[in-house]
C-alpha cells in the first residue's frame, strides 16, 4: 500500500464478541485515507474469520496472523509495517467516534505537534459517546510544552498507548517492551520525554471498554509484579543512558509511585498466594529502594500504610 494519512494498528486476541463493533467504527470513519493493520495474535475463537470478512469488504484492512506473542510484539510489528504519516493504536474491544481519526489528524496538521492526545475518553457502561457529527472547525486544542509532566498532570489523559495519534517519525526510536504486561506506561514515559510538545483536545472520541476482561482486572500474580519492576528498570536505564535525570525525577514522583500503589493495592485484595506475593514484592521493593529508584516518602499515606503492614506481616511469618 502507498503512503496514507493514518495507520491504525489493532492487535486482536479472542475478541470475536466485540470485534465487529470495533471494525465497524473504523469503516464509518470520515477520514478515508487510512490503513487498518489487524494483527491476529493467535486467536482461537472466530476473530480471524471476522477480520477476513472485513478485509474482503474493504482493501484498506490488512490482516497479519501470528502465533500468540502478546500485545507488545503485535504493536511493534504494526509499527514496522505502517505506511501512514501518523500511527494510531486501537484496542480490539474498544471503538471510535465516526470523526475520531479526522479530528486527531486535523489537530495534528494545525498544531504541528508530534503527538495529539484526547483528554476525555468514554468508558463503556459509564459514559455514552454520541455518534452525531461535529463541526471540525469548532474543535479546539491546547499545546502542552512540558510533555512529560503534562502527561501525568492531566489525569484524564492516562499513560496508555491508545487515545493518542503519533507522528510516525516520533516513534522511530521507540518500541514497546516485548514479553511483559503493563507495557504502555514505559512506552509513553520514554516517548514523552523525547518530544517538545503535544496537542490536547477535549472531545470524547475514544470509547474504552471497561466491561471487557483486562490484565489490570485479572488475577494478580508474581509475573505481574515482575513485569512492573521490568518497566521501572527499563525507564530508569533509558533516562540514565541519555542523562535525563530531571525527567527521571518527574517519572519517579508521578508514575513509579502509581506502579507501587497499584501493586500494593492488588496484593492487599488478593485471596490466593498472598504470602508468596508479599514475599516477592518485599524482595523487589528493597532492591529498588537500595538503588534509589523508589522512595518511601514519595508514597501516599494509604500506600505507606499498606507497605508497612506488608513488611510487618512478612517479618512475623
Amino acid at each position: 500500500m502507498s503512503n496514507c494519512k493514518i495507520s491504525v494498528i489493532v492487535p486482536v486476541f479472542n475478541e470475536a464478541k466485540v470485534l465487529p463493533r470495533c471494525m465497524d467504527s473504523l469503516l464509518k470513519q470520515t477520514l478515508r485515507d487510512m490503513e487498518v493493520i489487524c494483527i491476529n495474535d493467535g486467536s482461537t475463537d472466530n476473530s480471524l474469520n471476522i477480520l477476513q470478512n472485513y478485509a474482503t469488504r474493504d482493501a484498506r484492512f490488512k490482516i497479519i496472523s501470528q502465533e500468540n506473542q502478546g500485545l507488545s510484539i503485535s504493536r511493534n510489528k504494526g509499527i514496522n509495517m505502517a505506511h501512514g504519516e501518523y500511527i494510531f493504536f486501537l484496542d480490539s474491544d474498544d471503538y471510535l467516534h465516526p470523526q475520531a481519526l479526522e479530528i486527531f489528524y486535523q489537530t495534528a496538521v494545525k498544531s504541528g505537534a508530534p503527538v495529539v492526545v484526547s483528554k476525555n475518553y468514554c468508558k463503556l457502561g459509564k459514559d455514552v459517546v454520541s455518534s452525531a457529527l461535529m463541526n471540525i472547525d469548532n474543535i479546539r486544542y491546547k499545546i502542552c510544552k512540558t510533555p512529560l509532566s503534562g502527561l501525568y498532570r492531566h489525569r484524564l489523559i492516562s499513560a496508555v498507548a491508545w487515545n493518542k495519534l503519533y507522528k510516525k517519525e516520533a516513534l522511530q526510536d521507540f518500541r514497546f517492551i516485548e514479553g511483559i504486561y503493563f507495557e504502555d506506561w514505559p512506552f509513553t514515559a520514554c516517548l514523552f520525554s523525547n518530544i517538545k510538545n503535544f496537542a490536547l483536545i477535549n472531545e470524547k472520541v475514544y470509547v474504552y471498554n471497561t466491561s471487557s476482561p483486562s490484565i489490570t482486572r485479572s488475577k494478580f500474580t508474581i509475573r505481574k509484579i515482575h513485569d512492573y519492576i521490568v518497566g521501572i528498570r527499563y525507564v530508569y536505564n533509558y533516562f540514565m543512558r541519555l542523562n535525563k535525570a530531571k525527567e527521571w525525577e518527574i517519572v519517579r514522583k508521578n508514575r513509579i509511585n502509581t506502579s507501587i500503589k497499584m501493586m500494593l493495592s492488588k496484593i492487599s485484595k488478593s485471596t490466593d498466594n498472598i504470602d508468596e506475593l508479599e514475599r516477592y514484592f518485599k524482595q523487589e521493593y528493597v532492591k529498588l529502594a537500595n538503588e534509589h529508584l523508589v522512595y518511601f516518602g514519595d508514597l501516599s499515606l494509604k500506600s505507606k500504610f499498606r507497605l508497612i503492614r506488608l513488611f510487618w506481616h512478612q517479618r512475623h511469618q
